[in-house]
């Protein structure tokens, strides 16, 4: 029997490593210079899920001011998205709002997660762990802190969006 196919979707200002994060889920590699995704890229990754082969795809959009007109037609189709900031940049966190509603002008309210990532960084940090489950707590959603550089608590948070696109699927 084919996997099922599920899309989930990752958004978050420039920089947060968005790409980072799919690519080492889905290709267990780590991109060693930072390019700007131009555009979308969609990156698959092929897991069993309670016995069940699936394919999550992951759409990691590019979050440049060119590409914010195009943007929800990337998000087009997801289940489940994850909001991305950057723990040493308390910019992109202060940005979380706008790619909240980004999102939901592009495909309306779906389940979202919070994602602070770059936590090999924590000498850096700008963004306390508190303020970012603050923030999730107002949002009623769960907060993951990855390191997609050190491949860090990435399983998890991919599960749970396994988790949550299968039980929307389910809907």
């Amino acid at each position: 029997m084919a996997p099922k196919n599920y899309k989930i979707s990752l958004c978050g200002d420039p920089g947060v490593g968005k790409t980072s994060i799919a690519l080492r889920q889905a290709q267990n590699s780590f991109p060693p210079v930072h390019q700007p995704t131009l555009g979308a890229n969609f990156l698959i990754w092929n897991t069993i899920f309670e016995g069940e082969e699936i394919k999550l795809i992951i759409a990691d959009s590019g979050s440049q001011e060119r590409f914010l007109p195009v943007l929800p037609t990337y998000f087009q189709g997801s289940l489940a998205a994850a909001i991305v900031f950057d723990i040493t940049s308390q910019e992109s966190f202060d940005r979380l709002d706008f790619w909240l509603e980004t999102l939901k002008k592009g495909i309306g309210d779906i389940p979202i997660v919070l994602v602070g990532n770059k936590n090999d960084l924590i000498t850096g940090r700008k963004v306390s762990i508190e303020d970012a489950e603050k923030y999730a707590g107002k949002l009623n959603t769960l907060y993951f802190e990855v390191s997609a550089k050190d491949n860090v608590n990435l399983f998890p948070l991919f599960k749970k969006m396994a988790e949550i696109a299968i039980e929307q699927e389910n809907q």
